[in-house]
């Protein structure tokens, strides 16, 4: 019974010295927002390319869940045995390796994620050794505009903490120019491709309308930000797209491809639409239009907000995407919109 225990958990990388249950805290400085680390999650959880089965899902979001709500104290192979496998009171972990064999799997499957195709997620999960709390480690994304955009184009953020920053953030906002996801070069006139971000807008009078449709335009503007394919720039909600489109093109040159990424918001009781489309700006031809239906729920506003982000970028410089073609090695889109 022994051996076959230890080639079991030496065959799903779970070490035999895990014995400890060691609580092993994250500041959210260090590993992001709570806002940040649900988003993640939730993001996580529904990407077909995240290689867990539906068991080490729910025990992933049970650590996590509990951690952020700030019971990490709470977090043992016995309560995790009992809420995720439906094990009874009289549940050993010294004679049933359920929960460590489980933990093995799950660290595996965390690997070779990040390993793969969420190297460039902007929070990384782990699971230590020795531990059933989960460590976040925030990833600097490789556009620093599109990592402070969500902070400062949603009314419903805070604002930033440090006079000398907000002051420089307040001259940005109140600037003519258009706002550039990714700097410009004099090298990149008449050869770039630049999408314009217009605001995403809901012509509903509704708070939770309007709140998502802010969570998701600063969302939008992450999930684009990240790609370096493409020069990004965004409209803000007081701007004509019009003007920014024609300062892009004075910008960048007739012969440079520019193109639009225009969103609408409609929440419709449990349900909300998102309709999106991209335009080329010089024939005003539709590449794509389509749009993404999700159930809504006030109280995960932000983390829909991020899937549905993650949603769009994917179908923009996925696999076969719209704009597919500028990337130097295209990906395969973690997840996809419903048409």
């Amino acid at each position: 019974m022994l051996q076959k225990y230890q080639a079991e958990t030496h065959r799903n990388g779970v070490t035999t010295h895990e014995g400890k249950e060691e609580l092993k805290a994250t500041s959210s400085e260090e590993g992001g927002t709570k806002e940040e680390q649900t988003a993640v999650l939730e993001a996580l959880l529904r990407n077909s390319e995240f290689r867990a089965s539906d068991r080490n899902r729910r025990f992933l979001r049970f650590v996590v869940e509990e951690t952020l709500a700030g019971r990490a104290d709470r977090i043992k192979a016995f309560t995790i045995a009992v809420d995720v496998f439906g094990r009874d009171a009289s549940f050993d972990a010294t004679v049933d390796p359920i929960v460590r064999i489980a933990a093995g799997q799950l660290r595996k499957s965390l690997r070779e994620y990040y390993a793969g195709p969420g190297k460039s997620d902007p929070i990384h999960i782990s699971i230590p050794l020795g531990a059933y709390v989960p460590i976040f480690e925030k990833r600097g994304p490789m556009n620093p505009f599109a990592a402070l955009a969500p902070r400062h184009f949603s009314r419903s953020h805070s604002l930033l903490a440090g006079a000398g920053l907000a002051t420089a953030f307040a001259l940005l906002l109140t600037a003519t120019a258009p706002l550039w996801l990714d700097t410009p070069t004099r090298a990149d006139r008449g050869t770039a491709a630049v999408l314009v971000l217009d605001t995403a807008r809901t012509s509903q009078a509704n708070a939770d309308a309007n709140q998502f449709a802010e969570m998701l335009n600063d969302a939008i503007w992450l999930n684009v930000g990240r790609e370096r394919a493409i020069r990004s720039v965004g409209v803000r909600p007081h701007e004509k797209l019009e003007s920014v489109v024609s300062g892009v093109r004075s910008m960048y040159g007739p012969e440079s491809d520019v193109y639009e990424l225009l969103t609408s918001v409609q929440l419709e009781a449990d349900e909300v639409r998102v309709y999106w489309h991209l335009l080329d700006s010089a024939s005003r031809e539709v590449q794509v239009s389509s749009l993404v239906k999700e159930a809504f729920r006030p109280a995960s506003k932000a983390a829909l907000a991020e899937t549905t982000a993650a949603s769009v970028a994917a179908a923009l410089f996925g696999y076969e995407g719209a704009l597919a073609k500028y990337q130097t090695d295209a990906t395969v889109a973690a997840n996809s919109t419903q048409d």
